[in-house]
């Protein structure tokens, strides 16, 4: 897997952090001074993997943080969505994702595309209820212009974690 890297830089009480790489038994979490940053964005654009080790480790970092700071996430890749879903505590409670990446396919040209989702454009949720936004014709070209992308998830399970309370 590729090696993880983080950066991170101070804005006011709000610490930003990048993550780069696999989330794996090798990833090594920031430390957080919570008593500074009592609010904290990461952006999971570069994330590439992770696996079960992983998760453990991420669960280890992210439950002390979020009882002590506003954890934002953005840019969200699939696989993180993944586990948004399946792990119970991997998306804190009171943690808010403001973006996140949709896989999208042509099957006439097999070109995939990952589409970025921001809450409250792409896609709403509200009551329990997710609305798409979305029109993927509009949005991602393929080779032939009578293509077609179609989200290449199933979207009941794919944005259950918009769905929790």
């Amino acid at each position: 897997m590729t090696e993880f890297k983080f950066t991170q830089k101070a804005d006011g009480d709000t610490l930003i952090l990048t993550f780069d790489g696999a989330i794996d038994e090798d990833a090594g979490f920031p430390e957080i001074n919570t008593a500074q940053f009592k609010k904290i964005t990461i952006d999971l654009h570069s994330v590439k993997a992770i696996n079960s080790v992983g998760i453990r480790e991420w669960l280890d970092w992210i439950r002390p943080v979020a009882d002590q700071a506003q954890i934002t996430l953005m840019r969200a890749p699939k696989a993180l969505v993944f586990q948004f879903n399946m792990v119970e505590g991997f998306l804190p409670p009171k943690a808010t994702v403001t973006s996140f990446y949709v896989p999208y396919y042509c099957d006439k040209c097999d070109k995939e595309e990952n589409v970025l989702f921001t809450i409250g454009k792409e896609v709403t949720a509200a009551g329990g209820a997710v609305k798409i936004n979305f029109d993927p014709k509009k949005s991602t070209k393929c080779t032939d212009a009578d293509c077609e992308m179609e989200m290449d998830v199933t979207e009941s399970k794919y944005f259950q974690f918009l769905k929790r309370a």
